[in-house]
Formats: structure tokens, sequence, C-alpha cells
């Protein structure tokens, strides 16, 4: 790839991957704040999948399709130039997101969100954003020497991560030029009750332990999935899933009628034997 090339498709992945992100991530943080859950779950996917498909894109990786987060880490680290340091309660979080459902935005499925959700989700923007930046590149050293900069890179944002400094090792990006704006209208959003980005040197902060949970109309009554497939596209697997739910509640209904009936019918027999 030719230098000029090299350097639009860099500029790209930051523009098309890491900007709309960084708005997801406002905009996620937002929704959370004003108890809209399930467009916080949304949001925060959306977030988190493009930050990993720009790093793909920046390393020349090739990205994968769909929403989900882990498999661009997984093949991230296959292709053996580095790999992502995230913490356990990061991947569980990113996995949460994938296994109940926040792909899905019209309720096909159940959800549920555990108290200061939004708590693991900073900590999660802020572990991966900070790989979503030009890492693996040379330069040319005083003596004339290509040098390349990758391990440099990785260790100066893995020191800070370690020192847990605020921000992502990021220059000039939408987050950072946001928090330097006091009078963007995004600031105060952003920053809201956020340990890992903003001007605050604070270590915690004081936030209500809500949960909220809620059934899909699939789980309430899920015999009308084929019904509703005539009007609305539901993917296939779901439809499947819901139909399989609905035969096993139907049999569930018949066992608990069989054996409410066999009741009466023991009831009515030792009733004539006494009689």
């Amino acid at each position: 790839m030719s230098y000029p090339m090299h350097i639009l498709v860099n500029d790209f992945a930051i523009r098309s991957f890491r900007e709309t992100a960084d708005k997801d991530y406002i905009a996620a943080r937002m929704a959370y704040r004003a108890q809209l859950i399930q467009p916080f779950l949304w949001s925060a996917l959306h977030c988190l999948e493009k930050y990993v498909k720009g790093i793909l894109v920046l390393n020349r990786v090739k990205a994968h399709k769909g929403h989900s987060v882990l498999p661009g880490i997984e093949g991230m680290k296959l292709h053996g130039k580095f790999e992502l340091d995230l913490s356990a309660g990061t991947v569980e979080f990113i996995k949460n997101l994938e296994d109940y459902g926040a792909e899905y935005r019209y309720y096909e499925v159940s959800y549920d969100i555990q108290p200061f959700e939004i708590i693991r989700f900073d900590r999660a923007v802020w572990e991966i954003r900070r790989y979503c930046q030009p890492l693996d590149y040379d330069i040319v050293d005083v003596n004339g020497k290509t040098v390349n900069l990758l391990t440099n890179e990785l260790d100066r944002i893995h020191q800070a991560k370690a020192k847990h400094e605020k921000g992502t090792c990021i220059r000039g990006g939408i987050l950072e030029k946001i928090i330097s704006n006091k009078n963007h209208p995004a600031r105060e959003p952003l920053i809201w009750k956020n340990l890992f980005f903003g001007p605050s040197r604070r270590k915690g902060v004081k936030m209500r332990a809500d949960w909220e949970a809620g059934n899909s109309p699939f789980f309430i009554y899920p015999e009308i999935i084929d019904e509703v497939i005539k009007y609305v596209y539901i993917p296939k697997d779901i439809a499947e899933g819901v139909r399989q739910f609905a035969k096993q509640r139907a049999a569930e209904k018949a066992k608990v009628e069989q054996d409410a009936e066999n009741s009466a019918k023991r009831v009515t027999n030792q009733s004539d034997k006494i009689g």
C-alpha cells in the first residue's frame, strides 16, 4: 500500500469508526441518565463495536460483519500484532451486551441491566478506545535510520492505564475536544459521574443502585411469532427460538392441565368410595 493511501485509510478508520463511536458513547450516557435503558444498551454495543472495528482497520485486519465486539477483539489477538489489555469486568460487560440482545432494536429478546452498569461501560470505553489510533508506524531518527514505534506506543498507553490516568492517550479526538470546550453542549453529559473521562480527579461517585429488566413480547406470548413474521422481519434464529419456546410453553401448560384433571378425578373417586 502506498504511503498516501495508507494515510487515507487511517483517516477513514478514525472518522468512520472512532469519531462516530465517540458520539455513540455520549448518546449512550445520556440515555442511561434518562433511564432509557434499551437505547443505552443499543448505543453502548454500537459504540464498542465501532472502536474495535476502527482498531482492526488501523492495523489492516479485516473487520467482521454485524454488531458484535468480542469476535473483533479475538481477531486482533489471532492476527498477532498485539492483544488488547482488557479487564475481566470489561470482557464480562461486553459478553452480557452480546448475550442479552443489545443488538436487537425491536424488543425481540428480553433484557436486564445490573446496578452501576454505566461505570462498567465507561471502563470498557476507557480500556478499548486507547488502541483506536495509529500505533504501528515508522519514523526516521536523527541518524537516518527507520524505526518502528509500535512497541513504544503500546508501552505508552499501557503505562497510562496502569497509572489510571483519565482519558485514553489520544490527542485531538472528539471526546478530548468536547472536554476541553466548557461551552460544548455535550460536555456535561460526557463528564457526568464519569470516573474515566473529564477534568475531575475524584475517585468515586454517588449513584443510585438502579436495576431494570423487561420481558420481550415473544417471551410473554410466543405463540404470535408466525403471525408477526407475516408483517415484519424477525431474524431466523430468533424466530426459531421463539417457536421452540412456544412449544415448550404449550407442553408445560398441557401438563399442568392434565395434572389438574387427574387430581380432580382422584378426588371424585375418593368421594365416591366414601359415599
